[in-house]
Formats: C-alpha cells, structure tokens, sequence
C-alpha cells in the first residue's frame, strides 16, 4: 500500500458517495451502491478503528485531526495511530471509497 496513494495528514477527504457504510451487529461494512460506477465485488469490513475513521471523513477534517480524534477515543499510540489513519485513506482512495477535498488544513 503506497501512502502516496493516500496523501500526507494534511490531506481532507471525503466519503465517496459510491459507497455506503452500514453497523451490522459489531461489525462495519463499505458497501458499493450498484449504478454508481463501484465495483460490487469490493464489499470492505472495517474494525472499530477503521469504522471511526470512516465516519471522520467528511470534507472537514485533516487527517492529523481524524488522528487526534482517535487518539482521543483509543488506547493507541501516535505514531502508530498516524501510520494507521495513513494506509487505511491509502486503501480507501485505491477502491475510490474517499475522494479529495477541496479544503486543506
């Protein structure tokens, strides 16, 4: 996973409106909608970590603020929370499940 794919924790991204993210019991899914131009065979569970990031992204935050509000709901270190928040856009912005956002931080 390249963290070029994904941008620096500047970067503001977006949920894409490709997919939809559901709770299923204590699970999360990334579901593509159909006629949306996603790939239905990309459904994405994501653990709680990546769940709250997921519902971080919304046009506002920079990563290094998605980051804080991680550290704030999890026992995780910094530098590890950072690396973290960093492959996952990595892996997001590769299926098209988040899109850049005009702001930056």
């Amino acid at each position: 996973m390249s963290r070029a794919a994904g941008g620096g924790l500047g970067e503001v991204w977006a949920r894409s409106s490709r997919l939809v993210g559901r709770r299923i019991g204590d699970g999360y899914v990334l579901v593509p909608l159909a006629g949306r131009g996603a790939d239905l065979d990309s459904i994405l569970n994501l653990n709680r970590v990546a769940a709250f990031v997921w519902e971080q992204l919304d046009g506002e935050r920079s990563g290094s603020e998605v980051v804080e509000a991680v550290l704030g709901q999890f026992d995780v270190e910094r530098l590890r929370a950072e690396q973290d928040y960093l492959e996952l856009i990595g892996t997001l912005a590769e299926i098209r499940a988040v899109e850049p956002s005009c702001r930056r931080a």
